[in-house]
């Protein structure tokens, strides 16, 4: 015991000397040699004019600066930007040639201070007259304008713009030419699943498709159906075989349109009284009626691989994309992996593009084919060796008669490509069109407009070396059109553009699709309509 004590009564009279030792050795200063604290706080007074064209002055609220003036650096939306004067208190600057909607940052010695957002003035900006709201709580994959200047669209969502509380909305809405939601029509509970492609077809009645396994409380929907244009679903009443001895079992209320596939459709087309869809599916089917019952509905399959096309009322057409060569008679199996995106020409032949390299097991197809109006592979699709990574989009001008295919490429039929390529409709390479080439990201979709400009948004951040955040305009050339290119980023990802015209008679395009963002304003709900001044 005494040993215990004798060795506790050193260890604290070492710790007392220890403590009052003023010779301690720390180590060095692990924050000696930093950079000194720059005192640079931007204030809460907006830009001076608050939007501006490029080429003009700005006057921003900054303190501090005066004493680094000499250091500073200065841009806009990662533009750098000349400074024309500093003050204890403001910063004036003048905004570049190629410049867009971004917020503004300083530079002091590697030290980085942002700044507010800076709207740039052009011929193009979010249309303040459409009235979207808070927009659609999910993602909308087409949009369409019938005959009678009706607009729907059609996705996987459940409210618009706050109406579900009255109205039951799901996965298809009606708004107004000014984005407002219509009351009253006839959707009942909408559908289960998602819509990805709209068509009118002849009669007035529309035509839609995707992952639809329901339509209100019909559950022999198989992929696509026809509505009403009230929204109402196209239903008959159907013979059944009935083995009770209940009357009320001999009929069932099913969709006029008979007709299908097995897995879900990536775009449908309706021309000349015809049905043609296409996707990933294996399979088309038809509920076969005939020997169902009230209680066991038996389907009829038939293979296709990716492409069917059928009647109006859903039937087979076995006269395209079927080989009759082989017993028993089948589809084609198409195309070696996923389409991605189609456009059937007026003349009945149909492109696919996508993510594939052979039609058939037998023909080449380097991520774009064209089928013949029977469904044959076209050899005189001139597009030689194709593109060399796969293609997201094709789109179609009426007016130059050229289709624009985007994609993760860098070469297409043996030429220089980057990311776009613009074809003549004998698929022939338009070597007047140049694309400058996409920084960070590629281009995956683009919308013709009838001015002979072009809308492509994507991932990318800069075009050319010129920054165009997933959003830009480009010309016949490919070159970014003056004047239209002032728009800030684009956060999300565009299915469908519809043009028209606003209340006060300007050119608008109306994007849908995956939009977290655009131009600095969030919560649009995936819908955004866009003003073109000439």
């Amino acid at each position: 015991m005494i040993n215990i004590i004798k060795y506790i009564c050193v260890g604290v009279l070492m710790l007392n000397l220890y403590a009052c030792s003023n010779k301690l050795e720390y180590g060095p200063d692990p924050y000696a040699g930093g950079r000194e604290s720059v005192d640079v706080v931007f204030g809460e007074a907006a830009p001076m004019p608050s939007q501006a064209k490029p080429g003009s002055e700005v006057v921003f609220d900054v303190r501090g600066l005066l004493k680094y003036k000499d250091q500073l650096k200065f841009y806009i939306n990662n533009i750098p930007a000349e400074i024309k004067a500093v003050s204890d208190s403001t910063l004036t600057s003048i905004v570049p040639e190629n410049c867009s909607t971004g917020g503004v940052k300083v530079v002091v010695d590697g030290q980085i201070f942002a700044g507010p957002m800076l709207p740039i003035i052009g011929k193009i900006s979010v249309d303040p007259t459409f009235q979207s709201g808070v927009g659609a709580n999910g993602p909308i994959y087409s949009i369409l304008r019938t005959s009678a200047n009706q607009l729907f669209i059609g996705g996987s969502f459940t409210d618009y713009n706050g109406n579900a509380a009255s109205s039951k909305i799901s996965g298809i809405a009606r708004i107004t030419n000014n984005g407002e939601f219509v009351r009253g029509m006839q959707f009942g509970q909408g559908i289960t699943g998602a819509i990805t492609s709209m068509s009118e077809i002849a009669n007035k009645d529309i035509l839609i498709s995707g992952n639809l396994t329901q339509y209100d409380t019909i559950k022999l929907v198989r992929n696509m159906t026809t509505i009403s244009p009230t929204g109402a679903l196209q239903v008959q009443s159907t013979p059944i075989l009935n083995l009770t001895s209940d009357p009320a079992k001999s009929n069932l209320i099913a969709p006029v349109f008979n007709g299908g596939t097995l897995s879900p459709i990536v775009k449908s087309f309706y021309q000349n009284n015809k049905v043609t869809a296409v996707g990933q599916f294996g399979y088309y089917t038809s509920n076969y009626y005939t020997r169902s019952t009230f209680d066991n509905i038996l389907i009829d399959n038939f293979p296709m691989g990716g492409v069917v096309r059928m009647s109006a009322n859903g039937t087979l057409d076995d006269s395209y994309f079927v080989n009759k060569n082989t017993l028993p008679y089948k589809g084609f199996d198409g195309v070696n992996g996923v389409v991605n995106d189609a456009f059937l020409q007026d003349d009945g032949k149909l492109i696919l593009v996508g993510a594939f390299t052979r039609f058939n097991n037998t023909q080449s197809a380097n991520y774009i084919v064209r089928l013949k109006d029977d469904g044959n592979f076209d050899a005189d699709f001139q597009v030689g060796s194709g593109a060399n990574g796969f293609i997201s989009d094709i789109s179609y001008s009426n007016l130059t008669k050229r289709y624009l295919v985007t994609g993760a490429f860098t070469v297409f039929n043996g030429k220089p490509a980057n990311g776009m390529a613009l074809l003549h409709e004998d698929g022939s390479l338009d070597t007047d069109f140049h694309s400058l080439g996409f920084t960070s990201g590629t281009p995956n979709y683009s919308v013709q407009l009838s001015n002979g400009m072009t809308i492509v948004t994507g991932s990318f951040t800069k075009y050319n070396n010129v920054v165009r955040e997933g959003f830009m305009v480009v010309d016949g050339k490919g070159n970014l059109v003056k004047d239209y290119n002032n728009t800030g980023k684009l956060v999300g990802t565009i299915s469908d553009a519809l043009e028209g015209t606003n209340s006060l008679g300007q050119k608008t395009v109306t994007l849908v699709g995956i939009i977290q963002s655009f131009n600095g304003k969030s919560n649009l709900g995936n819908i955004v309509r866009l003003t073109l001044l000439d």
